[in-house]
């Protein structure tokens, strides 16, 4: 028997919407009703229908899909801030190809070549590099699964922080904050201060959770053929983009990927900015873009996996970085 595929929420609103012009604005009961159905929290689906009037060239009205929540959710409804999330640029499988290849050269590798560039030893611990990367007194979001929300004080962790896998690359700013749904949680957006480092992550995986190809398999294979690793591509991707911006840090997540430290503190985030247009600059060269949200967690360097795999430091530069 056939799988029955059930469409996300976010197409079957999409799906379901009429354009600008065509009675969008009468759509937003519907809207709202397919997210009360759908179990969202009303602040959730007031993202999700402003997301859905601008996909398809309306403009938002705020009074209006307040007013659609309430009759769909049958309670009052005073929230709802809706803010544009950035429009990424999808992966240019040719820039790829041709910025990796020119390394595939590099002898032993690009990952070694990446190594030797390192102005500081790789040996040290996970302490030791935390120390440098972070105020003492900082809060720090640490996690030994994905699912984790504790914020503990820096100072009182900082010698068994590798005992943690994840970590959240900004400061915090309290024991907890509120999620979309109104619950307190440690690591949530709203919980989280000014972003410190960016963090891109490459992680080119042949096939998908269901086992189907990947865009990234025919470079893979090309890879291969070249006698690069898939490491040895994303280490050359990192050089690269280390000419536009601040390397501090390289972490092997102890699978596939490579995480790319950057210090930004202090830079401009809105449209157009240095930082906005790196990320793009990322984006384009196959960074996946959810290490954008600042509350995200990334691989903990010198941690250990479950299985024993190290999450072993390629590259450290804490020259520049203020505490």
């Amino acid at each position: 028997m056939p799988t029955l595929k059930i469409k996300p929420l976010t197409a079957r609103l999409l799906d379901s919407a009429p354009e600008a012009g065509n009675g969008l604005h009468r759509w937003l009961i519907k809207g709202a009703r397919m997210c009360q159905m759908s179990g969202v929290s009303p602040d959730r689906a007031f993202d999700l229908l402003a997301a859905t009037v601008v996909a398809q060239g309306g403009q938002i009205i705020p009074r209006s899909i307040r007013q659609a929540i309430e009759k769909a959710y049958s309670q009052p409804f005073t929230g709802g801030k809706y803010e544009k999330r950035p429009a990424w640029p999808e992966p240019d499988l040719g820039l790829i190809e041709e910025l990796t290849l020119l390394r595939a050269w590099d002898v032993p590798g690009a990952l070694a070549t990446l190594e030797s560039k390192s102005p500081e030893k790789l040996n040290k611990t996970t302490g030791e590099i935390m120390r440098r990367l972070f105020p003492h007194d900082s809060l720090v979001a640490a996690g030994f699964e994905m699912e984790d929300t504790t914020v503990y004080q820096l100072s009182r962790i900082i010698d068994r922080l590798h005992k943690w896998r994840l970590i959240v690359p900004n400061p915090m700013l309290g024991e907890y904050g509120l999620t979309q749904d109104n619950k307190q949680s440690g690591r949530c957006l709203s919980n989280t201060g000014p972003r410190r480092f960016l963090v891109t992550e490459f992680d080119f995986k042949p096939t998908n959770k269901q086992g189907n190809p990947t865009i990234w398999a025919p470079l893979i294979n090309l890879w291969k053929a070249h006698g690069m690793f898939v490491q040895d591509a994303c280490a050359a991707i990192v050089m690269r983009l280390a000419q536009h911006g601040p390397l501090a840090m390289v972490v092997f997540s102890g699978n596939i990927s490579l995480h790319a430290w950057w210090y930004c503190a202090g830079e401009e985030e809105s449209e157009g900015s240095r930082l906005r247009r790196f990320m793009q600059y990322a984006a384009s060269l196959g960074a996946d873009t959810a290490t954008y949200t600042r509350s995200q967690f990334v691989r903990m360097p010198g941690a250990t996996r479950p299985d024993g795999r190290k999450q072993t430091v390629h590259y450290l530069d804490t020259k520049g970085i203020e505490q």
